[in-house]
């Protein structure tokens, strides 16, 4: 068996404990605002070129507004943040499609017509994904925003078995050429059964949530399962970490809660 590649986090105290994530699907189930998409622009920034290759795959956003986003995640280092996602991170934009059938006029996603504008037949969004997974260079890691728009489009565009399907597709090549994916879902738009169905196709499911109190209000991380992961942080008897999100740095891990 080849040795597998190691996905650094970039957070120091985790890979200090772990060693980073193994290559494979790994779903950052959010409740909204607690993080996930956060800690997955923090990886991208903190070892894009350094220690692999990204691609930022937005399903409904233009590559236009996946730098604003990324930009006002982190305020305070928004010009240096800007500058490495434009220069080192490929960014592919299938909003086109996934606008295609819906009632959002086509002056709103690009601007301007294009011929995909003016075709009659539905284009297919999931074999355009396998399209761009397939151009994905070995050792790479991917962030897929989000797996909650690809859910919405089980309502009505595509079978929840052919997401499922794409799933158990991407873990595969994944594992064949050593990429991470991750993606963001958002915590409770799937009812329990179809989330459990969709996180098991998953190697890990890290979850954020918030907790109001008193004092404020705290982000909490926890993982629920990540392969070859998880029985370290056991064995550390580690069940938690309070986060934060830092306007220069990022997603930070400010403290953690053991077992004892």
């Amino acid at each position: 068996m080849k040795d597998e590649k190691r996905f650094p986090t970039g957070i120091e105290f985790f890979d200090k404990q772990t060693g980073g994530f193994y290559p494979g699907v790994v779903v950052l189930l959010e409740e909204v605002g607690a993080g996930g998409k956060e800690f997955a622009l923090s990886m991208i920034f903190r070892g894009a070129e350094k220690h692999f290759k990204a691609t930022y795959i937005a399903m409904s956003s233009s590559r236009e507004e996946v730098i604003r986003d990324s930009k006002l995640c982190f305020p305070e280092g928004a010009e240096e943040r800007l500058k490495e996602l434009e220069e080192k991170v490929k960014i592919v934009s299938l909003e086109e499609l996934y606008f295609e059938s819906s009632i959002i006029p086509y002056w709103w996603v690009g601007g301007k017509p294009s011929l995909r504008a003016f075709k009659k037949k539905e284009s297919d969004i999931l074999s355009e994904l396998v399209k761009v997974c397939d151009d994905i260079p070995e050792g790479s890691l991917v962030f897929l925003d989000s797996m909650s728009d690809l859910v919405r489009l089980t309502r009505n565009r595509i079978s929840w078995n052919d997401l499922i399907d794409l799933i158990k597709g991407i873990r595969k090549v994944c594992v064949r050429r050593n990429v991470l994916v991750l993606t963001t879902l958002t915590k409770g738009m799937l009812d329990k059964g179809r989330e459990e169905e969709l996180v098991d196709q998953a190697d890990g499911t890290i979850v954020f949530e918030w907790e109001v109190h008193k004092e404020g209000v705290t982000r909490w991380m926890y993982i629920r399962k990540l392969l070859g992961i998880l029985p370290i942080l056991e064995k550390k008897k580690i069940a938690k970490y309070s986060i934060r999100i830092d306007p220069y740095e990022g997603f930070v891990i400010s403290q953690l809660v053991r077992i004892m």
